[in-house]
């Protein structure tokens, strides 16, 4: 527990300090008055996509789960995933976002494979955000100053070929031996088991790259709320690295980071800082009301036995 209020102070933290810098270079009235101006139209729409966007981000969860022999109705998964949401946006828990989904499966499976698909979930959600953002990039060349366009380049395509490595390293026996080489392994395995056949990867990947297009769509919506006028392919360039960024965890749900990135490579392109600022609060916000369905979930499923959850999943899992 101390360990956890420690982590999560630290991560508050970090947050407030790099707030505090960004609103110390940025006119906090102005950043103000651009909120109170944004179009309640263009909030609801982003919000509106933002959750269709998670919703299908669910389904994608649930063909990962019954490749490893978890066998559940669509709706456990699409509670699941909205309760790891909400946790996932800086609540003082001990358990995760990830950690719920575990939870839940465990109940239905080995927590181990269960361990694993939310990681391969993860891996493939990556692996298209990687892969829309270097296709935009390619698309919109110039967009961006050579100087932060070929490196930026250089750090997806090597992400990416990460990735593809995760695929290979079943067949390394180096890989079967050991703690954390041995997870590496079975982990290798778990990607095949899941992606062993073209069909299963291109439904994947596809699913992963219209997830982040919805995702891009809800950011793209934020941004006319506050009169940022730039077409989508410049979403699609500029958010994804920003996106990369806020998955480190250093601070609360990536905020302070998401603002320093968006304002920092906005500017690139000639937007306005207070603008920038007002859109990625915005996107912050955003993010948290559409994760609001999982806080309703996770109420309505307190008090009810665990024991009977799991044989209601398992009778309709079977019908």
């Amino acid at each position: 527990m101390k360990k956890t209020l420690l982590t999560y102070g630290l991560k508050l933290s970090v947050a407030g300090l790099l707030l505090y810098f960004i609103f110390s270079h940025i006119h906090p009235g102005e950043t103000a008055a651009a909120l109170r101006a944004a179009s309640p139209l263009y909030l609801l729409i982003a919000v509106a996509v933002q959750i269709l966007c998670n919703t299908v981000a669910s389904c994608r969860w649930r063909l990962i789960m019954e490749r490893l022999g978890f066998h559940a109705p669509r709706l456990f998964y699409l509670r699941s995933y909205f309760k790891g949401l909400f946790f996932n946006q800086g609540l003082p828990s001990s358990i995760g976002g990830d950690g719920i989904r575990i939870l839940d499966c465990s109940r239905i499976g080995s927590a181990k494979e269960a361990f694993f698909g939310v990681f391969i979930d993860r891996v493939v959600g990556l692996a298209g955000l990687l892969l829309l953002n270097i296709a935009a990039l390619l698309m919109s060349h110039k967009l961006l100053p050579p100087q932060v366009e070929y490196p930026l380049l250089l750090i997806l395509v090597a992400l990416a070929i990460g990735l593809l490595m995760l695929f290979l390293l079943r067949k390394f026996a180096f890989f079967a031996q050991g703690k954390y080489l041995g997870f590496l392994g079975n982990l290798s395995e778990r990607y095949f088991q899941v992606y062993s056949s073209p069909s299963a990867i291109s439904l994947q990947l596809g699913l992963s790259i219209f997830i982040h297009l919805l995702s891009i769509s809800a950011f793209f919506m934020n941004g006319l709320a506050v009169g940022l006028d730039f077409p989508l392919h410049v979403y699609l360039a500029l958010v994804p690295p920003v996106v990369l960024l806020t998955i480190l965890p250093v601070s609360l749900a990536g905020w302070g980071v998401r603002e320093g990135a968006m304002v920092g490579f906005f500017m690139l392109v000639g937007a306005d800082k207070t603008k920038v600022l007002a859109f990625s609060l915005l996107c912050g916000l955003t993010t948290l009301a559409s994760s609001l369905p999982g806080l309703v979930i996770y109420l309505t499923q307190q008090g009810k036995p665990q024991v009977k959850e799991a044989e209601e999943i398992s009778t309709q899992a079977s019908e």
